[in-house]
């Protein structure tokens, strides 16, 4: 189970991190696709693979890589005997014979390609299928975004779904934009290319407005690809972020360095700008509830929530997740949210769930408890929530001692829903 959650999530470095320590057959064939994914064919190829495997997947894996590996030596008569015996043992190997026949640019691809799959499709000069990153498995998105022989396009395209499901983070995305970017084709006009284009533009941008607007473009755009969060780390660790003092890019820089977790940044910033981005300190609050200036902002909540008109929907969704965080939320605070009716839309989920995530709470249970809160959360995550599910999940996951871990869940829920003046 732990290997097939860390292949899920593909979490390639743990993984071989893992299956390096165990002395398991079974987990063999694991470990050398592992392997193929961190780019360490040599080490891949000298595991010694049975051929007794406890599933399928582990089985084709078992009788494929040696005949990749034979392949890539340029023994293709040990290849083609390789693929004899694979099929003989009832293992598909139809898409792999054509790839390496290079063949592969024509025919359907597989529904999932895996790691095998696109490596048989280089040896065939066929991996530049602009197709490959949309069905792509998770741990050959992790090999793809390595990948400095992939295609520009591709491996942009397979670094932002890596990016969008937390495979890579943002320093790794924003290392392929830099790579791939100046290989771009100027034909290359898909979204993930042009994002890769324009944040390469970026550092050598010296116009403050031009630089802040392409932020916010950056931004909207890796909203609509569900990668805002690592966008904005990628943005955050590339120096992009010049003249922040300045009022016209003061929210934009609040917003990156919120999203990409640097906290004491978005604080600095949100108290050196002054009215104009000081509504963001009621969403810092959640990130450092119990501090001094969370304290103060909450304090003087009132003023600064209809000083910044901040919608009534919105500060009963903040009072519920800073009361769920067990931040002593001030009164008049409460009062003003009261104001409006509890809104009734989010996702909120079949009876029965919220009774159970508190009994694995309070029970202790930790993983189960992390299972249950994302299932109480709902498809669209914290921020499409109900705020009754809101309130709970973020309170049972706080119980069994994951604070971080809510008051992140905490932020995004609200961040998702915040009034900024800038095109995200």
């Amino acid at each position: 189970m732990r290997i097939a959650a860390l292949e899920w999530a593909g979490q390639v470095n743990r993984l071989i991190d893992m299956l390096g320590q165990v002395d398991e057959p079974g987990a063999l064939a694991a470990y050398a696709l592992a392997l193929l994914a961190a780019g360490r064919n040599d080490e891949a190829c000298a595991v010694q693979l049975g051929t007794e495997q406890a599933d399928d997947a582990a089985k084709r894996a078992s009788f494929l890589i040696p005949a990749y590996c034979a392949a890539a030596s340029g023994d293709k008569d040990a290849a083609r005997n390789a693929l004899d015996i694979a099929r003989d043992s009832g293992v598909d190997v139809a898409f792999a014979a054509r790839a390496i026949a290079g063949q592969g640019a024509r025919g359907p691809l597989p529904r999932s390609v895996d790691v095998l799959d696109y490596l048989f499709l280089k040896l065939g000069q066929s991996a530049t299928r602009p197709d490959i990153a949309a069905k792509a498995g998770p741990e050959l998105l992790f090999l793809l975004a390595r990948d400095d022989e992939a295609l520009p396009e591709l491996r942009v395209a397979a670094a932002e779904r890596a990016a969008a499901l937390n495979i890579i983070d943002g320093e790794a995305l924003a290392t392929v934009y830099l790579d791939a970017a100046p290989r771009l084709p100027k034909s290359a006009q898909s979204p993930a290319a042009l994002r890769a284009k324009l944040f390469a533009s970026l550092e050598a941008q010296t116009s403050e407005k031009i630089r802040a607007q392409s932020i916010d473009a950056l931004l909207a755009s890796g909203k609509d690809a569900r990668i805002e969060i690592p966008m904005a780390q990628a943005m955050a660790q590339s120096n992009v972020l010049q003249d922040t003092q300045a009022s016209s890019f003061a929210e934009t820089s609040v917003r990156v360095a919120a999203l990409a977790g640097d906290d004491q940044t978005a604080w600095d910033l949100t108290e050196s700008a002054g009215d104009r981005v000081r509504s963001w300190q009621l969403l810092l609050v959640t990130t450092d509830p119990l501090s001094e200036r969370a304290r103060s902002a909450l304090d003087g909540g009132v003023d600064i929530a209809l000083k910044a008109g901040l919608p009534g929907p919105l500060l009963q969704r903040l009072v519920t997740a800073l009361d769920a965080l067990g931040e002593e939320v001030p009164i008049p605070l409460w009062d003003l949210a009261a104001k409006t009716p509890q809104p009734d839309d989010g996702y909120l989920p079949p009876t029965g769930l919220l009774s159970t995530l508190k009994e694995a709470a309070d029970a202790g249970e930790t993983g189960r408890t992390i299972l249950l809160a994302a299932a109480v959360f709902g498809p669209d995550g914290p921020q499409g929530a109900h705020l009754i599910a809101l309130g709970d999940g973020l309170r049972a996951l706080k119980r069994v001692g994951l604070d971080a871990e809510a008051r992140r869940l905490a932020f995004e829920a609200l961040y998702a829903h915040w009034p900024a003046r800038g095109k995200a």
